[in-house]
This record gives C-alpha cells, sequence and structure tokens, in this order.
C-alpha cells in the first residue's frame, strides 16, 4: 500500500512538470504585433500640381465705357494650383463670374457696332478730333503735281482721282505721285461730279446732261436734259442731288427719274448734316444766301428751306462741303476765298486767295490710299486746271 502510494505521487508529479513545460512552451512561441512591418506601407506623400483639364465656363460680365462702342471679348485664364494628397488629374468644371469695368478709348479696327462722335466712319479707326478746338486755318497748302480738274473733282476706289481738263474735257485720272492721263472723252462742259456706292461715276456735262460713267470709262445717259446742271452729290441714300441754278432736284440712278426736291432757291450745290437731318443748300445770284431744310427720314424736307448764314460780298458760292463736326466749307468766286459756318451758322474766313488765279473752285475730302482723309483738294480752274489740298485737321462728314 505504501509502495502504492509513492508510485502514484511519482506519477502525479512528473504530469505536474510535463503541464509546466508545455506552458512554457507556448508562452516562448507568441509574438507581439510589429507596427513597423505593415505591408500596407501607407506613406502617400500625395504631389497634386493639378494638371486640371479646366472646362472654365467664364461668365465675364464686362461694363465697357468705350469711345468707340465696341464689343469686347476677356479671355480670362483661371491657374488651379491643387495641392491635395493624390495625384489626380481632375476635370473642373468652374463657373467664374468676373464683373470687370473697364474704361478703354479704343482705338483699333474691331467691327464697332457704333459710330463715335467726332470720328469718321468711313475713316481710319482711331482718327479723332477737338470739334471746339479745329484750326481756323489750314494747316498746310499744297498744290499738286499730278491730278487735274476744273470745277469739280472726285475719288475713285481705284486710289485715282477724277476731274476735267482746262476746256472741260476730256476726264482724266490721276494717282498721287503719277500724271493725269485720259479716262474718257467726247464729254464738254463738265462740271459737278460725284461716285455712286456701286463704282460708276454721274457727271453733269453740258452736250449730254447728266451722265453715268462705268469703270472702264464707257457711259450712258441718265437725265440728258439736265444740261445746265452745276453742283452734284451722292446722298447718304444712293440718290443723286443736283442744282442747275434754280432748283434742286433727286435723281434715282438706277432709272434715271428726277423729282423736284426744293424749288425757287437758285441752288447751285448742296450737302447734308452728319446725322443727315438737315440739307444745306448754296445758291448763285441770292447775295451769298445758303438756305437749310429739315429733313424726315426718308430725306425729304419737312418744310420749305429757310435762310441760314450769308457770305459777305457773295454771290457765286461754286461748292459746298461739311465736315464731321457739322461744319460747313463754302467756296466763293466774288471774293476768291474759302468759308467756314460752324452748326450753329457762324461765319469765319478759313482761307483767302490773293486773286482769282489760285481760286479753289471745288471741294472734296480725301478718299483712299495715298490721299490725305483729313485734308480737302480743291481744283483751281483759273490756274491750268491744277488741284491744291489744304489741311483742315478733320474728316468728311460720312
Amino acid at each position: 500500500m505504501k509502495r502504492y502510494h509513492s508510485f502514484c505521487g511519482t506519477v502525479l508529479a512528473l504530469s505536474v512538470l510535463l503541464w509546466i513545460a508545455a506552458c512554457s512552451d507556448q508562452s516562448l512561441g507568441h509574438e507581439e504585433p510589429d507596427a513597423s512591418s505593415d505591408a500596407d506601407s501607407d506613406s502617400d506623400t500625395d504631389t497634386d500640381t493639378d494638371t486640371d483639364a479646366d472646362t472654365d465656363t467664364d461668365t465675364d460680365t464686362d461694363t465697357d465705357t468705350d469711345t468707340d462702342t465696341d464689343a469686347d471679348t476677356d479671355t480670362d485664364t483661371d491657374t488651379d494650383t491643387d495641392t491635395d494628397a493624390d495625384t489626380d488629374t481632375d476635370t473642373d468644371t468652374d463657373t467664374d463670374t468676373d464683373t470687370d469695368t473697364d474704361t478703354d478709348t479704343d482705338t483699333d479696327a474691331d467691327g464697332d457696332a457704333g459710330i463715335d462722335a467726332g470720328e469718321d466712319a468711313g475713316a481710319d479707326a482711331g482718327d479723332t478730333w477737338d470739334c471746339d478746338a479745329l484750326p481756323s486755318a489750314p494747316l498746310a497748302v499744297e498744290e499738286l503735281g499730278g491730278p487735274v480738274g476744273l470745277f469739280d473733282l472726285a475719288f475713285g476706289s481705284d486710289g485715282l482721282i477724277v476731274g476735267a481738263g482746262s476746256g472741260g474735257s476730256p476726264l482724266l485720272k490721276a494717282g498721287v505721285s503719277s500724271a493725269a492721263y485720259v479716262w474718257v472723252s467726247g464729254l464738254s462742259g463738265v462740271q459737278g461730279m460725284d461716285y455712286l456706292p456701286g463704282g460708276d461715276l454721274v457727271v453733269a456735262t453740258s452736250n449730254h446732261g447728266l451722265v453715268r460713267i462705268a469703270p472702264d470709262g464707257s457711259w450712258t445717259y441718265l437725265v440728258p436734259w439736265f444740261t445746265t446742271v452745276y453742283g452734284v452729290m451722292t446722298g447718304p441714300d444712293g440718290m443723286v442731288y443736283c442744282g442747275d441754278n434754280m432748283n434742286l432736284y433727286r435723281v434715282d440712278p438706277e432709272t434715271g427719274d428726277d423729282t423736284l426736291l426744293v424749288s425757287g432757291t437758285s441752288a447751285r450745290g448742296c450737302d447734308f448734316s452728319p446725322d443727315h437731318t438737315r440739307l444745306y443748300i448754296t445758291t448763285q445770284g441770292e447775295a451769298g444766301q445758303i438756305y437749310v431744310a429739315d429733313l424726315d427720314d426718308d430725306l425729304n424736307p419737312i418744310a420749305a428751306p429757310v435762310l441760314f448764314a450769308t457770305i459777305p460780298g457773295g454771290d457765286w458760292l461754286d461748292a459746298i462741303r461739311v465736315d464731321a463736326c457739322g461744319n460747313l466749307y463754302v467756296t466763293n468766286f466774288d471774293t476768291t476765298a474759302l468759308y467756314r459756318i460752324s452748326p450753329e451758322g457762324a461765319v469765319s474766313t478759313f482761307y483767302d486767295w490773293p486773286s482769282t488765279t489760285g481760286y479753289g473752285q471745288g471741294i472734296r475730302w480725301g478718299r483712299g490710299a495715298g490721299w490725305d482723309d483729313a485734308s480737302i483738294y480743291m481744283p483751281q480752274p483759273y490756274d491750268g486746271a491744277t488741284v491744291v489740298r489744304f489741311e483742315v485737321g478733320v474728316h468728311y462728314r460720312d
């Protein structure tokens, strides 16, 4: 019995030792998680210089105070620097509302919809002037070597100037620096002339009345019985306006139909105000009187013309043209002088020739390449039909 108990005690002691050894082995084999050996290695250093394909919808509200009523196109360049933590290609849709207040003096040729005050619509963009500070006399006077003209001139779209020879025939053309050459023969007693919008020239003659000349020099009758017409001009409506020292007529250049516009004023020539609401009429044999008629939208006189101004010592008012500021320029043979008349009717002498030899009878503003559009060109019938240029510092009314 003692031996049995001794054996059992030995077995129990060995079992305890074996259990302690097993527990110790398990404790030695367990490891704590190691944060440094993460399979994620997520060190996100995202450098984003956002290569944005920005689809910017910029709504620019420009309040432009332009001298030139232009349509400004503002191009806004948005630069987004996205420094978020990922390398991404963003497609941003920005709706930017920029409110710009621009004060421009627009001097470009940008297809402006409006015509600025004091500026010629047919002139080079950027040409401006102060209507209250125009020169009181020509800035320059130059007699030209090539052109020829008797009583009137016309500037063509081909860059050439047309005028009649010293005997009223033939019609000649010349460039800025080229000699005159014969363009049309067979017309005599040439007086006034002006180009139509399509490029044909209307000319008053004493032997064929009012004729129409094509660019190739061929001509047709327009109003053959108008043999006493002197002043000729094309109006803003494309119609021809002419005076025969008695009445003023309007002629349709397509049909030749003539309409009596103003009667009883000894009308010699005419021109319109810059806004086409008034018609000024020069006279012959009326003691230097100039009349004005208010017009409706169709350029018809609303009432009979009234006296506007009087040229002192005048009787033969040979030419009239209106500048962009509304001033009238009128020549008077009796005083051999060129006058400027303000829109209010104040008369001043702009240039005085010492004798009839240099007297400039017609008035045309320069047009086309090489010609100065701030100068008037005048034929000198008593100086061998030469042409003189006066720089006046402002453009024609149109």
